[in-house]
């Protein structure tokens, strides 16, 4: 993405936006070329994060611009504020800054498991449909894509683009790479003697798990929590399965 200069009036204040990094922030500086901070999308929103600031310190902003603009005017001043949407993020694992409800669990299964079948490796957890999510392809590159990207539309599968990145392997070769690198199951070999530690792959095993993230949850039992979120989402070559056993849970929710 080209720079891009603030929009010039009397009384908007002068920046510039720079290119987004891999991580999904781009910098802002002023006109003499002075660092502001970084701006970033996040589910709909954008934040604003001054220079030399943790995250907690973002406020939210309605656009990119009005991000920007917030930064060049508190720059140099001590007036650093965060809004009461600047918490900290939830952080359990193979989600990256989402709550663990069942709708974000059987969102982040269902792409999970894509990604394995498309063999793309998550390098950080799954971040909502809308939003750069760091990954690793089989040739050894890394970078971010959108999921609502890979996932496809309207009813057609076709990741997009289909040549995955720029200088990836010749694309007649990826589907053979591709069967190499994935097996898929129809159950859960990782744990096959330990029940309480397999992946569910059923509807019923399921919903017990979702009952007992809700329990974790309610409880404030946080290692029990992570190692429920981790039998959802962790890495399992019956992911698809798993996936689909969540979807089927919602839809029977959707219907009561």
């Amino acid at each position: 993405m080209p720079q891009h200069d603030a929009p010039q009036s009397n009384d908007a204040p002068k920046y510039r936006i720079g290119d987004c990094a891999e991580d999904g922030r781009y910098p802002v500086t002023s006109p003499a070329g002075t660092q502001a901070g970084h701006i970033y999308r996040w589910h709909r929103a954008w934040y604003a994060v001054p220079v030399g600031q943790p995250d907690s310190t973002r406020s939210k902003h309605l656009d990119r611009e009005q991000a920007a603009s917030h930064l060049c005017k508190i720059l140099g001043t001590d007036t650093i504020t965060a809004t009461p949407d600047a918490a900290e993020p939830v952080t359990v694992p193979h989600l990256r800054g989402l709550k663990p409800t069942p709708q974000n669990l059987t969102n982040a299964a269902r792409a999970l498991a894509r990604l394995a079948e498309l063999a793309w490796e998550p390098l950080e957890g799954y971040p909502g449909a809308d939003n750069r999510w760091r990954m690793k392809c089989f040739c050894g590159w890394t970078g971010t894509r959108w999921w609502s990207h890979l996932r496809g539309r309207n009813n057609d599968n076709t990741p997009r683009p289909e040549n995955r990145h720029d200088g990836c392997i010749p694309m007649a070769q990826h589907a053979e790479t591709i069967a190499r690198l994935y097996t898929p199951a129809t159950t859960c070999p990782c744990s096959p003697d330990d029940s309480t530690a397999a992946h569910p792959t059923t509807p019923d095993s399921a919903a017990k798990v979702l009952k007992s993230v809700a329990r974790a949850r309610q409880s404030g039992n946080h290692p029990e929590l992570n190692r429920l979120v981790t039998l959802l989402l962790g890495p399992c070559p019956a992911a698809s399965v798993r996936a689909q056993a969540l979807q089927e849970v919602a839809e029977r929710r959707k219907k009561r």
